[in-house]
Formats: structure tokens, sequence, C-alpha cells
């Protein structure tokens, strides 16, 4: 019997200043078919943070990063990023008051994020686009 993938499910990384921005990406995420992890809403009071963060790395598909100037300096953000590059999960960097040229000029960003493929916040939509491609191949094949 063979085993089908997880149907997409996006963990949305943020620094905790970025909620609003990150709760407004979520509607448009689930528009698209594909389930969500947003700290915000889905942990709650009392629950051990990291276990929850830990398990939802594993339970999602994908990452993607609201990568801000609050953000860049942020180590839970960069502990989500570690996680998805360690299980070579995709990850994409929506980019929200930070340039692509400054992250590959800036010597104290880490090669790996350098790497990653990212977006403009003002074209998400491109994103969007595909991930919704991405749900429906997954209801293809999944029936």
């Amino acid at each position: 019997m063979t085993e089908h993938p997880p149907k997409p499910r996006i963990f949305i990384s943020h620094a905790s200043s970025d909620s609003w921005v990150a709760r407004q990406l979520e509607p448009h995420i689930r528009g698209c078919g594909a389930d969500t992890f947003l700290d915000c809403e889905h942990i709650e009071h009392g629950d051990d943070f990291e276990d929850k963060i830990i398990d939802a790395a594993n339970n999602c598909t994908e990452l993607l990063v609201l990568f801000t100037p609050t953000s860049r300096d942020r180590k839970y953000v960069w502990l989500e990023i570690g996680m998805y590059l360690g299980v070579r999960k995709r990850i994409v960097a929506a980019l929200y008051g930070v340039r692509k040229e400054e992250i590959a000029s800036d010597q104290l960003t880490p090669v790996a994020l350098k790497r990653i493929d990212s977006v403009d916040l003002n074209e998400i939509d491109s994103y969007l686009s595909q991930l919704q491609r991405r749900v429906e191949d997954w209801r293809l094949r999944n029936g």
C-alpha cells in the first residue's frame, strides 16, 4: 500500500510584532485550499510553545517566512528556518520591508537564507498561485 503525501499545510513564521500581517496572509493561504499553522491562532495559553512549534513543523509541508526588519533578528524565526532546512522541506520568504539585495549583501545573513526562494509581499499573489496549483495537484493524486 502506497502512502499518500500529506495535504499542503503551511507554517507561517513571523515575529510577534508582525502578527497582524501574518493573520492577513492566513485566509489567502486557506483560500488556496491549504491548511495553515499560525502560532497566534493555534497555540493556547498554557501550551508548551516550543513543543507546539516543533510538532507543527513536523506536520506542515512547507514554511512561509514573513521576513521583515524585525523578524530577521528573531531567534524563533531562525529556529523555524533551520528545522525546515534540516528536513529539506519547501521554504519561501515573503519579504516585507526587506529587499533581496539587502539579504544577498548582508554578511551576517546565513547563506542558507540567501538561497531560499523569496517573494516581495507586494507580489505574494505569485506564491499563492503556485500554492493553489500544488493543492490542486495533491487533490488530483489523492482523490
